[in-house]
């Protein structure tokens, strides 16, 4: 009787060992701030009771772990995620949406173009959808944030909008570059500050990036946006451009969404 009372307690104390303690995990309210000049995502989050630590997901796709209440994402993604975990349990995720709003065509004609109604600027809505706008129509110029100046019938280039007109159509100072792509795809993030010109020389198939700076003060997380641009085809004064406009104020991140 002895005998079986002590297995019994052994098999007892076994599965107690075995049973790994249940909790409950509380989902990471995760905050953001901007980094190297917009080019890294600066998570932040409070720390969660009971959790050994952090997963940290790109696009669906668990990248690292930690241990802190902090992660610096550098690595460009339209979706970025945290979840708290202990053992093999695991919160739900709270996310960060970095992509960018792509407009997959849209055609803006060189300035030199004789039809009137064809427009030849283009700016961002608030969702961050690219729309044309033509530059006969004064009611039209505070909305442009680029056109397209016509140097002949073959040369088209970008031009910024304080540009345009005799006075500019506006006083903003918008630039762009040419990133050296034409995979559009493969332009994940927007160069640094630096080497972004107005006007730009339009080359067909060539990958832009584009840099409003509305104050015209450098970079800056308040009102400044970046995005790429692609000449898909130049046919005389029509140009055709897909276009990707990150949201996120200040972040170089164009990975569409």
């Amino acid at each position: 009787m002895k005998k079986l009372l002590t297995l019994t307690a052994l098999a007892i104390l076994i599965a107690f060992v075995g049973c790994e303690k249940e909790v409950s995990l509380e989902t990471p309210d995760v905050s953001y701030t901007l980094a190297d000049q917009g080019g890294t995502l600066a998570l932040e989050w409070d720390e969660i009771a009971d959790a050994d630590g952090y997963y940290i997901y790109a696009d669906g796709v668990k990248i690292d772990s930690v241990n802190t209440t902090s992660y610096n994402a550098t690595t460009p993604a339209a979706l970025y995620e945290v979840s708290a975990y202990a053992g093999d349990q695991e919160s739900g995720k709270d996310q960060i949406d970095c992509g960018a709003v792509e407009t997959p065509s849209i055609i803006v004609y060189g300035s030199g173009d004789p039809a009137p109604d064809h427009p030849s600027g283009f700016g961002f809505t608030s969702s961050g959808s690219a729309t044309t706008y033509s530059i006969s129509d004064q009611s039209n110029w505070p909305l442009i944030d680029y056109w397209i100046h016509s140097v002949s019938a073959d040369e088209q280039e970008f031009a910024s909008p304080h540009q345009g007109g005799q006075n500019g159509f506006n006083d903003e100072v918008n630039t762009t570059k040419n990133s050296g792509l034409t995979d559009y795809d493969a332009a994940k993030i927007c160069d640094a500050p630096g080497g972004y010109t107005a006007p730009t020389t339009i080359v067909s198939n060539a990958v832009y990036y584009f840099w409003i700076d509305p104050d015209n003060d450098g970079w800056g997380s308040s009102n400044d946006h970046f995005g790429k641009i692609q000449v898909v085809g130049v046919n005389g004064y029509a140009v055709t451009l897909k276009i990707a406009y990150q949201p996120i104020a200040g972040l170089r991140w164009c990975v569409v969404k």
